[in-house]
């Protein structure tokens, strides 16, 4: 993560938002996340792991301008927006 001066690097990873939640009912812990990582532009992606208790996915979506390329859940909404309002 870039923190020196903004100007310089607009192209690093600038904001971050992260949503933990439970995903199914009969798994608890909020190990399910999204979490938004963009630059200064609102250009990067919404990362998802879903956990069960049988496997773990993993997917990830390509934000452009604060704006997503795919649908997004009610969880990776709330990330993106955690992340463009910093």
């Amino acid at each position: 993560m870039c923190i020196r001066d903004r100007a310089q690097l607009p192209h690093c990873i600038q904001r971050v938002g992260l949503t933990r939640y439970d995903a199914f009912e009969d798994v608890g812990g909020e190990q399910s996340f999204s979490v938004s990582l963009l630059d200064a532009k609102g250009d990067g992606i919404v990362l998802t792991g879903v956990y069960n208790r049988m496997d773990m996915r993993v997917y990830a979506k390509a934000i452009r301008d604060g704006k997503a390329s795919h649908h997004l859940s009610d969880e990776e909404h709330k990330a993106l927006r955690e992340a463009v309002t910093r």
